[in-house]
């Protein structure tokens, strides 16, 4: 048997996802991604990107952010990955207008599986993205025409959130998740995942 992918890995590590609606009908109110990056070409690092009002639907100083502790690797996340994420595709508007904010540091608060907080501070600010109840997880392998690039092998394990929160400074973004398709089921727009590794095909 063929145990071994051919294809280039290009990063791996954590990407756990937030997305937050205030009007449960309405546009996506806020999209935050993690990434822990433990291996890659631009080597190793963290980043933590939030769009506030990503579609640009008229809020007053929306929170939209991108802090780290290795530029390259996060500009290269933004440009190759998260430009190509469904949600993220219609946001570009809001990237393009990024300040990547380097010199963040990253720290973990757990109380597993009842929470696990991923913190970035940076310029006296700090950022806290909470992943709440944590679920049964599951292992996914997306092949290159089902991924979100069109180009790589995703292989992920995910661990839906009954919920999620986002704040800034101890100010909560305004939203929560919400229920939707998630691969073969239904959970709340949130969730850990660990292990993700992209492979070029």
């Amino acid at each position: 048997m063929d145990y071994v992918r051919t294809g280039k890995v290009d990063w791996t590590g954590d990407n756990p996802p937030i997305y937050l609606k205030t009007d449960p009908q309405g546009e996506w109110s806020t999209l935050a991604l993690f990434f822990r990056i433990n291996g890659s070409d631009l080597g190793r690092g963290h980043m933590t990107l939030v769009l506030e009002d990503p579609y640009d639907r008229g809020v007053a100083n929306p929170i939209r952010l991108c802090c780290t502790d290795n530029a390259p690797l996060a500009r290269y996340l933004l440009d190759d990955f998260v430009r190509k994420f469904g949600l993220f595709r219609p946001a570009h508007a809001a990237i393009d207008a990024l300040e990547i904010v380097s010199g963040a540091v990253f720290s973990v608060e757990a109380d597993y599986p009842r929470h696990v907080t991923e913190v970035a501070q940076f310029d006296g600010h700090r950022v806290e993205m909470r992943w709440s109840g944590l679920q049964e997880m599951f292992a996914v392998a997306q092949p290159p025409q089902d991924s979100q690039t069109g180009r790589h092998e995703m292989f992920s394990v995910f661990q839906p959130a009954t919920s999620a929160s986002i704040t800034f400074d101890g100010r909560p973004l305004p939203g929560a998740t919400v229920e939707r398709d998630f691969f073969d089921r239904r959970a709340q727009s949130a969730a850990l995942a660990h292990s993700e590794s992209w492979i070029r095909a």
